[in-house]
């Protein structure tokens, strides 16, 4: 029996930012999901992307997302410009129950690089988690962000620094694209 005081799978909240619609993924965005992440250079930036990267992949994940969200345990947002409708990207939280920690990743498709959509959406999905989403449901409230940003990523180490992200260390990440382990660093932001 589902939690009631729960918000329902299907009502997880859109956030919205001057240019962008951060809304739940739905089985229309699996085409937009396999192009992005079907190109390399994306998905070699991340940790739980295998390349290639293929419809059944997307599904799975679509799977995973929302079994998260029932559980209140994730939170994914497709990134869609005001003035599209397709998505350019993705952000998400994957909370550990136990402990009042997250991690966050993100994801922007090649061509949209360099414009600034991965930075609004984390400030806003940053904002979303330590102060929004704990008052919309039961679950622990979050007082840690984490990230990680493979060493070689200035572009996503330069957008976690911008939303305040600290870098606590250096880590290894190991990457399903690549089938490697690279240096990464390891970010943290507290919400005290």
């Amino acid at each position: 029996m589902r939690n009631s005081s729960l918000p329902p799978r299907d009502v997880e909240p859109a956030l919205q930012t001057p240019r962008l619609v951060l809304r739940p993924m739905h089985e229309a965005d699996i085409d937009a999901t396999v192009s992005a992440l079907g190109d390399f250079e994306v998905s070699r930036h991340l940790a739980r992307v295998p390349h290639p990267y293929t419809e059944h992949d997307a599904r799975v994940f679509l799977k995973i997302v929302e079994r998260g969200r029932a559980e209140g345990a994730m939170v994914h947002f497709m990134i869609v410009p005001r003035t599209e409708r397709t998505p350019i990207g993705a952000i998400g939280l994957h909370q550990d129950m136990q402990s009042r920690r997250a991690e966050v990743g993100y994801w922007i498709a090649r061509e949209h690089w360099g414009r600034g959509y991965a930075r609004e959406a984390l400030a806003e999905v940053v904002r979303y988690a330590f102060f929004a989403r704990a008052s919309t449901s039961n679950i622990p409230t979050i007082n840690i962000l984490e990230a990680k940003a493979l060493e070689t990523n200035r572009a996503s180490i330069r957008v976690l620094e911008a939303c305040g992200f600290l870098d606590v260390g250096a880590v290894d990440c190991a990457s399903l694209a690549t089938g490697t382990t690279s240096p990464a660093r390891q970010f943290e932001l507290r919400a005290e």
